[in-house]
């Protein structure tokens, strides 16, 4: 009897502490909704939360939204960078679970405040059993950062696709570490990596196709460059696709609430004595922030995905051919 108290109390323990990371985790977490204020000022209000939180701001910029929508979003890329050198610690193709951003839009009952959910996004970067605690706290103090900013109904709640692993599933899915397109590759010496990095910056810059770089990220001590990267066209068709299975006359563009998706990530980086550039195939990455868009939206786009890897390796390879 003793034998069997003794099991019992510790398969509790164990129950009490591993269930943290073992639940279902949306690609974002909806903080606040109904938030009283303008959206200028629940902005302004989030961005000196998030400062004052301890991250810093890379970017804070206005999204594009579906043709015919009413409603306003706006995007907040932001970055902890020993937060940063924490993901990093477990490789340089950990770029890719960072960095983190913050989306506020509106909708029919107001104004509205969510952001990726490093909790989903690490595992499926890092995998599931990689740094669980890091990715847990942070989801929490960025929900208490961002609630402080906010005078409305906090909700703390996870939307977008729920997941209880890393592995993305269905078609277009995979494990992540199958799924990052090398598309450039020299070997690293001399001033190789600075070299490199330029070109990929100009190649962005002086694109035609309308894509801006919105951010610049050093990561590793140097030894890492990520570009963050967005078109108004394909961000608002991605919006539409992710929300046209839920509108409704009250709501022409549902979609929005999954405003925190871009900027997308092009990676320049430093690996077993090559410098390579990288990218997220482009099934892929859609199928990470917007897979509840459902598979019947997934098969009417099914170019998109393409098309959009196509003209960002297009631009990025342009001075390195």
């Amino acid at each position: 009897m003793k034998h069997f108290i003794i099991i019992a109390l510790m398969v509790s323990l164990l129950l009490s502490i591993t269930p943290a990371f073992a639940e279902k985790y949306g690609s974002f977490v909806k903080v606040s909704e109904s938030v009283e204020g303008t959206f200028d000022e629940v902005v302004k209000k989030s961005e000196e939360a998030i400062k004052k939180g301890g991250w810093d701001i890379l970017a804070s910029f206005p999204n594009a939204v579906p043709e015919g929508c009413s409603f306003r979003a706006h995007t907040i890329v932001l970055n902890s960078p020993d937060y940063a050198q924490k993901i990093m610690s477990h490789g340089p193709r950990s770029s890719f679970a960072l960095p983190l951003r913050v989306g506020i839009y509106e909708d029919d009952k107001g104004i509205n405040i969510a952001f990726v959910n490093p909790a989903s996004i690490n595992r499926t970067v890092l995998g599931d059993k990689v740094a669980n605690e890091l990715s847990v706290n942070t989801m929490n103090k960025l929900s208490e950062i961002l609630a402080s900013a906010a005078n409305g109904n906090a909700v703390n709640k996870q939307i977008g696709q729920l997941r209880k692993k890393g592995k993305v599933g269905g078609m277009g899915g995979g494990h992540f570490r199958d799924m990052i397109e090398v598309i450039y590759k020299k070997e690293d010496k001399g001033d190789t990596f600075q070299e490199i990095t330029k070109k990929v910056k100009e190649g962005i810059e002086s694109n035609k196709k309308e894509w801006k770089m919105i951010y610049a990220l050093e990561l590793d001590n140097g030894n890492a460059l990520l570009y963050g990267v967005n078109q108004s066209k394909m961000e608002a068709k991605a919006y539409k696709i992710a929300g046209e299975k839920r509108e409704s006359k009250e709501n022409q563009c549902p979609g929005i609430d999954h405003t925190s998706s871009f900027p997308i990530e092009v990676a320049v980086y430093k690996e077993k004595g090559m410098v390579k550039v990288s990218i997220l195939d482009g099934m892929y990455r859609m199928k990470v922030y917007f897979e509840d868009a459902g598979m019947w939206a997934f098969m009417k786009n099914m170019g998109m995905p393409g098309e959009i890897q196509e003209e960002i390796v297009e631009m990025s390879l342009a001075g390195l051919k």
